[in-house]
């Protein structure tokens, strides 16, 4: 009798435990759905313009899932303006933890830069997902993930996967050495614009992680550019990777600008299937055959052989007064920033 009347205590109990969650899962779905429109309400007097089709939120028991079709968003307060745009997106947290959200474009997300009809730059994902997370006064952590994705910005590429992760510090920084926002990407299976001859069609794996040093201000990009610079500001490359067929590097080094804002650096690491590269170098104009010849000579006498018998060099690559450099030997004209 005891046992039976303690099982129906513990019955009772939980009865009464899921019916006041659900409740409580009730309400805060309604204040999610309130809080949605809201927000859309708010942000149209900073020009930015949210809409859907559909709204409904889901996940019960274990999240809150913000469900949206045909979702847009327009930001025309940026210059350029951007838009992205969904016919499925979902936002989901966990009861037990506000300070994570994750977001999911199963059926695919498009975005742009540049007014409408007329973009300059244009990026898209059969399917899209990420992650943001906050804790208190530290720094906001973004994670994004797109599948078969393809960019234009007057030049075409796609990639089988593109991953990107971001953080922004908690606070500003306020000199020269503080670290700031800080970006890391991976990307496989990378269909450049163009492929020189004997080269596969698509790069293997780029990887790649920067940190900023120094407070970049407000104002247009240029004058923002020198006065990050005057105050010391630098771009940390903390790793850089390529696999692209024969050819494999990896590195890392420091970025700076120089006094018409060009970039000016210095970076070290190792070079496998250097002759491949410069064949490449040649064939996209990037270098003379007769300087790709000279830099093979010197190439040659600083490798080695690495783990599989390639040879393999452990080299400097530089840029300085508009020239690149590996090594001591020259390859030609640095890219030039159009700012």
């Amino acid at each position: 009798m005891r046992r039976r009347i303690v099982f129906g205590l513990v019955g009772v109990a939980l009865v009464v435990g899921v019916g006041a969650y659900t409740a409580y899962w009730w309400i805060e779905a309604g204040k999610i759905e309130a809080a949605a429109v809201a927000w859309r309400d708010s942000v149209r007097a900073e020009k930015i313009d949210a809409s859907w089709r559909t709204m409904h939120v889901g996940g019960y028991p274990f999240s809150f899932r913000l469900e949206l079709t045909d979702a847009t968003l327009k930001n025309n307060a940026t210059l350029p303006a951007a838009a992205l745009q969904a016919p499925t997106l979902t936002a989901s947290i966990r009861p037990w933890n506000f300070s994570a959200a994750w977001f999911d474009a199963p059926d695919g997300l498009n975005a742009a830069l540049g007014p409408e009809g007329l973009a300059f730059a244009k990026i898209g994902a059969e399917h899209g997902e990420g992650a943001v997370a906050f804790a208190g006064d530290g720094p906001i952590a973004v994670w994004l993930s797109l599948y078969q994705a393809k960019a234009d910005a007057g030049v075409a590429v796609a990639a089988k996967a593109v991953h990107v992760w971001a953080t922004l510090p908690a606070k500003a920084p306020t000199t020269h050495q503080d670290a700031g926002f800080a970006f890391a990407a991976a990307l496989h299976d990378l269909a450049p614009p163009a492929v020189p001859p004997g080269f596969k069609g698509t790069i293997d794996d780029v990887d790649f992680s920067v940190t900023t040093r120094g407070a970049f201000p407000s104002g247009s990009l240029a004058q923002a550019a020198a006065k990050w610079r005057d105050d010391g500001g630098t771009l940390d490359l903390d790793h850089f990777g390529l696999r692209w067929g024969e050819i494999e590097a990896d590195g890392s080094g420091t970025l700076a600008l120089d006094g018409d804002l060009q970039p000016t650096g210095a970076f070290s690491g190792g070079i496998a299937g250097f002759d491949q590269l410069l064949t490449a170098l040649v064939t996209a104009g990037r270098v003379k055959a007769s300087d790709a010849r000279i830099a093979r000579l010197a190439l040659a006498m600083l490798a080695k052989p690495g783990p599989d018998g390639r040879p393999e060099i452990s080299t400097s690559f530089a840029i300085q007064n508009g020239e690149m450099f590996l090594g001591p030997a020259k390859l030609g004209k640095a890219p030039r920033i159009d700012w």
